[in-house]
């Protein structure tokens, strides 16, 4: 009998111990949408288990849209200057030029060329551009 005591009291005071896990506290964003380089590296080392549910599919959008930000700005580089160097053979066509109405046809590339040249392409956020040039400089790091 008094060992069923001793068992039955030991089993109350473990359901009274046992607590419930605590929830993990809710991921905010920060306001300035910039990530931080812990949340990088442990996004690039695919260590999604230390991240809050929450946390992770925000970082990994943020990763992506950096990605895509550095991507475009790369192909918007390559566009500028293909297009400088149409420019320059078309003005050097231009100036060689001895029919008028082909001199003509190439003032009018050229000014559409130039047009093309004064539309700058859209800047990303500053967010975006840090979380960029954030995600890049680890990238390079991890691979190396």
């Amino acid at each position: 009998m008094r060992r069923r005591s001793a068992l039955l009291l030991a089993l109350v005071l473990l359901a009274a111990c046992r607590r419930e896990p605590a929830k993990p506290e809710a991921f905010k964003p920060p306001a300035d949408g910039r990530l931080t380089e812990a949340q990088v590296r442990l996004y690039l080392r695919g260590r999604e288990a230390d991240f809050r549910p929450q946390e992770y599919a925000w970082v990994r959008a943020r990763v992506q849209e950096a990605r895509l930000a550095g991507l475009s700005s790369r192909l918007d580089e390559k566009v500028i200057e293909g297009r400088r160097r149409i420019l320059r053979s078309l003005e050097e066509r231009s100036r060689a030029a001895v029919d008028p109405v082909k001199k003509a046809e190439l003032d009018r590339d050229i000014a559409e060329v130039r047009r093309l040249l004064q539309g700058a392409p859209p800047e990303p956020a500053p967010s975006v551009r840090d979380n960029a040039e954030l995600v890049a400089k680890l990238e390079r790091k991890e691979t190396k």
